[in-house]
């Protein structure tokens, strides 16, 4: 195990230097933020995680035939935010360098193809992206693939 990311139990080892943003950048996102969520409680990261959970339930639910669980886990994603709807016929008119980093960061989250004879699973496959859009549209995505 020669990585720099392994470390052996018990023994703490800082991250890499270059891992830590810089404290500009920091204040500037919480500045960004502040005023994008004014009133309002932020629950970005909370609701994106909740709908993976909502999509990994469905498909392990689809892998046993469970219909039950399967609709139980379809209702339980966030069908309901604003944010998302605004943002999904955005996401599905753009193209280009948007989309591709939407695209690229949805992947990197959920690497299996929806089933092709799911609609449901391609429609949280899309609402995901969605909610990913709106994401990328308040705070641009930055990856860099060689860092």
């Amino acid at each position: 195990f020669g990585s720099r990311f392994w470390a052996p139990r018990g023994s703490s080892r800082p991250p890499p230097e270059d891992c830590a943003p810089s404290p500009a950048i920091v204040s500037q996102g919480v500045a960004m933020a502040a005023t994008l969520f004014a009133g309002q409680e932020p629950k970005a990261v909370e609701s994106l995680v909740s709908d993976l959970k909502m999509l990994a339930a469905y498909e392990t639910a689809a892998d046993w035939r469970e219909n039950g669980a399967m609709t139980a886990a379809f209702a339980a994603l966030s069908w309901d935010d604003a944010h998302v709807k605004t943002a999904l016929p955005e996401y599905l008119a753009s193209a280009g360098a948007e989309r591709a980093k939407v695209d690229y960061a949805f992947n990197a989250l959920v690497p299996r193809p929806p089933a092709d004879i799911d609609g449901k699973q391609a429609a949280m496959h899309t609402w995901i992206k969605a909610r990913l859009f709106s994401y990328n549209k308040a705070f641009p995505f930055q990856f860099n693939p060689y860092k």
